[in-house]
């Protein structure tokens, strides 16, 4: 009976490079039973090899003709996902950035247009406005840098998202 594997899992990659350099090899590479080896291909088990043995096999792979690198890929997805929330959570800091850095050139404008001789208390409102503008924009700056800190769930506090 044939196995379903994710795309991209480590059961696949391990899967992918024991059919081209077959079983026993990667056992042999790996100092590992042919039993641990396929136990590594089932997704349903636990158990992954080792980094040493992961390189190896994908070394033995690309050797034996293979046009990348199976088990690198397979963690490069991983990363990539575990990362995810990091990522969207500085590109949103990127964004507010860029939101309060435009709030702020506005509002700092109109403070200079109410220092001048003569400013109509309209001018001075219109800056008091565009100051509080700037004002509310800086807590969601403040949880953004603090989503970021090693332990605070970076992406989820940033994002608004509930754990």
């Amino acid at each position: 009976m044939t196995k379903v594997r994710a795309p991209l899992s480590f059961s696949l990659a391990i899967t992918t490079v024991a059919g081209l350099i077959g079983w026993q090899a990667a056992a042999k590479i790996t100092r590992r039973s042919v039993r641990t080896v396929r136990h590594w291909s089932e997704s349903d088990r636990k158990g992954t090899p080792t980094l040493d043995q992961a390189i190896a096999l994908d070394q033995a792979y690309m050797r034996a003709g293979g046009d990348h690198a199976p088990i690198r890929a397979a963690y490069e997805l991983q990363l990539g996902v575990a990362l995810a929330d990091v990522i969207a959570c500085r590109a949103a800091l990127a964004q507010d950035i860029a939101l309060a850095t435009r709030e702020s050139g506005e509002a700092l404008s109109h403070c200079i247009e109410a220092m001048q001789p003569g400013a109509s208390p309209a001018t001075i409102h219109r800056a008091i406005a565009e100051t509080q503008d700037v004002d509310a924009l800086l807590p969601r700056l403040l949880g953004r840098l603090k989503a970021l800190l090693p332990g605070n769930g970076a992406g989820h506090e940033a994002t608004g998202e509930i754990r």
